[in-house]
C-alpha cells in the first residue's frame, strides 16, 4: 500500500521530516528462505480485504504482533477497536509504524490523531498510552528514490511519486490544493531526496505533460483514481513503479522488525495490510526467541 497521504500541512510534515528515520539497511531475503509474495498475487488471497489482518509470533521471551491495517480516519471504526485490544494484550515496548511522525501528531487526543493521521495517528496515540517507543519501519526517501531510479525512468518515478504522495490515492482529488503545494513538493521533497531537477518539472504544467507521456492520456480530476498507483494491478506503467516502491519499503520494514526484536521483548507493528500480506511467508518463518 502507499505511504500515508494527508493532503494538508500535517501531511507535508510527515513526508519531508527527517525525525525518526529508520537507519537500518535493507537487503533481499536470502535464497533458500521463504520469499515475500508478489503484490500481483495478493488479490487472489481471501484475506486481501481483511483489516486488521494480524500475524502473531511468540517465543519464550519475545512477543511480536504485526497488524495490517487500512488508512482509516473514522474514530468509530471497529478496526481501531481491534487494534487497541491487541495493544492492551501485548503492552508493547516498541511500536513500529508506517511513514514518519510529525511532532504535533504525538500530542493530539485520540480522535484528532485518527482524523489527521489515520491508523498512523492511532498507533502513535496508543504507543503513548503504553509508554512505548515509536520507530518508523519505512524506507528513508533518499534510499527509496535511489532504488526506484535504478529500476525505472526518472520520468516514471517523478509521475508516480507526484501522483501518489501529492495528489493522493483518492477519486476526484482537490487539484487546487495539489497545484498550490506543487512547487514546494517538487523542490523540498522530490529534488531534495534525489529526483533530478528539471526546469519543465518545476511547474505544474510540466507534471501534466510528463503524466500524459507515461500514462498515455491527459491527467484530469475525473480520470485520476487509486488504481494508477495500486501495486496489485497492471493498469499503467505507474503500477510497476508502485510495486518496486513497496518491495523496497518492505525490506526496510523487515530490517526494523529484526532490530526491534533484538533489543526488546514486546514489539507491535502497524503497517498497511498489503505489506503484511506480502511479507507473511517471511514473517511466518521468523525465529522469535
Amino acid at each position: 500500500m502507499k505511504r500515508l497521504n494527508i493532503n494538508c500541512v500535517v501531511y507535508f510534515a510527515i513526508v519531508i521530516t527527517t525525525v525518526g528515520f529508520c537507519t537500518s539497511s535493507f537487503s533481499a531475503v536470502p535464497k533458500g528462505q521463504a520469499q515475500p509474495r508478489s503484490y500481483l498475487e495478493l488479490p487472489k488471497l481471501r484475506e486481501f480485504s481483511t483489516a486488521p489482518y494480524v500475524l502473531e509470533r511468540r517465543g519464550k521471551r519475545k512477543h511480536l504482533i504485526v497488524i495490517g491495517s487500512r488508512h482509516e480516519r473514522d474514530p468509530n471504526s471497529s478496526m481501531l477497536d481491534g487494534i487497541e485490544e491487541l495493544f492492551n494484550r501485548i503492552r508493547p515496548e516498541v511500536v513500529i509504524h508506517e511513514s514518519f511522525v510529525p511532532e504535533q501528531l504525538k500530542t493530539m487526543p485520540r480522535d484528532q490523531a485518527i482524523r489527521v493521521g489515520a491508523d498512523l495517528g492511532f498507533a502513535v496515540y496508543l504507543a503513548g498510552r503504553h509508554d512505548a517507543q515509536i520507530r518508523s519501519g519505512d524506507a528513508p526517501e533518499k534510499a527509496e528514490f535511489k532504488a526506484l531510479l535504478a529500476a525505472h525512468t526518472a520520468e516514471e518515478v517523478f509521475v508516480f511519486l507526484t501522483g501518489q504522495r501529492l495528489i493522493g490515492s483518492v477519486r476526484n482529488p482537490d487539484l487546487k490544493i495539489a497545484q498550490a503545494e506543487y512547487s514546494k513538493f517538487y523542490l523540498e521533497y522530490l529534488v531534495k531526496n534525489g529526483i533530478p531537477k528539471r526546469d519543465d518539472w518545476s511547474q505544474w504544467n510540466g507534471f501534466l505533460e510528463s503524466y500524459k507521456r507515461v500514462v498515455g492520456k491527459p491527467f484530469t480530476r475525473e480520470s485520476w483514481g487509486p488504481i494508477f498507483v495500486n501495486p496489485t494491478v497492471n493498469a499503467t506503467r505507474l503500477n510497476q513503479v508502485a510495486r518496486t516502491s513497496d518491495v523496497v519499503r518492505d525490506r526496510f520494514l523487515l530490517a526494523a522488525i529484526h532490530k526491534a526484536l533484538k533489543d526488546h521483548d514486546r514489539v507491535v507493528v502497524v503497517f498497511g495490510s498489503w505489506h503484511v500480506l506480502a511479507l507473511e511467508p517471511v514473517l511466518n518463518e521468523l525465529v522469535v526467541e
